[in-house]
């Protein structure tokens, strides 16, 4: 959308007058840095595959977050409410101003992994009693197992994998059916691209893959990194509310999982995906083995 057209739209929905506006070259959605002589804004473009009643859903619970003192960064009232719809390129997409979450991105260390734990642990807390007439994704064993899985059926087949993945997304669903493990809304991809940290202060911000899940999700890419951070992002946690011994077994299991969704969003086939495939079925062996010898290491 052209800089004159956005311009326009945040002068008519939010009396923002004499903007200066800057892409991040974000990889789902498109997201704009709006600067005013007093403001910074950030200014979020859903994906197209976004319907405008998930939107709600999230700023529904951003209000709800910040009313119990979550550090989240949260959305803007416009002259429609804090969602609107823009025409883009022929296409509606809806959108939402945000907050800018002060600070910067912070750099990957023990402390910082500790202070990202306790801020899931705040989101988790507030969220609990968090209802919406929105309808937003519930991630089940199907979606995060099944449907992954048959996204890349093609590719899985391509490569000779797809009976072996098969056989690891059963044992990894059987896994979630038997665990007795913490459930509610969760972020979904709280890794430190989406906080800022100012002082020893971290801001959450881009919730638009959260939902209902299970809570041993939130930390599996800091295991995956580290497992000296992923102790501290416990240590961390465990000041606001529980992780439960089980839930911290799980968390092996849904760093397999996580990736299923990660490995076909960058082979093109998830509903987000955008731009060319980052991964090629070639590529998809060394993957599906690395995925059993995650599952043989964690459970």
């Amino acid at each position: 959308m052209p800089a004159v057209a956005l311009e326009d739209e945040l002068r008519v929905n939010y009396g923002l007058a004499a903007v200066e506006l800057r892409s991040l070259s974000t990889p789902v959605n498109d997201v704009f840095v709006v600067r005013t002589s007093s403001d910074t804004f950030a200014l979020k473009l859903y994906h197209r595959n976004r319907r405008l009643e998930q939107v709600r859903w999230e700023v529904e619970l951003l209000r709800h977050l910040r009313e119990r003192h979550a550090p989240v960064s949260a959305p803007v009232e416009g002259r429609h409410g804090a969602v609107e719809v823009l025409a883009v390129e022929g296409t509606s997409r809806p959108a939402v101003l945000y907050e800018w979450a002060p600070g910067d991105k912070p750099g990957p260390s023990p402390e910082v992994y500790a202070l990202l734990g306790a801020a899931a642990a705040r989101i988790h807390q507030g969220a609990g009693a968090f209802r919406s007439a929105h309808a937003r994704e519930e991630y089940d064993a199907h979606l995060l197992i099944d449907d992954q899985l048959a996204r890349m059926r093609p590719h899985l087949i391509e490569a000779g994998c797809w009976r072996t993945a098969v056989a690891l997304g059963t044992r990894l669903a059987g896994f979630l059916a038997a665990a007795d493990l913490d459930q509610g809304v969760c972020h979904m991809d709280l890794t430190l691209d989406n906080v800022h940290l100012s002082g020893d202060e971290l801001t959450v911000f881009d919730f638009d893959s959260a939902g209902l899940c299970w809570r041993a999700v939130e930390p599996h890419g800091v295991l995956t990194f580290s497992r000296s951070c992923f102790d501290a992002w416990l240590a961390g946690y465990r000041t606001v509310r529980d992780f439960a011994a089980a839930d911290e077994k799980a968390v092996s299991a849904f760093a397999v999982i996580g990736d299923l969704r990660l490995v076909a969003w960058k082979l093109g086939v998830a509903a987000s995906s955008r731009g060319e495939p980052q991964l090629s079925a070639a590529e998809l062996p060394a993957v599906v083995d690395r995925w059993l010898e995650e599952e043989q290491a964690g459970l």
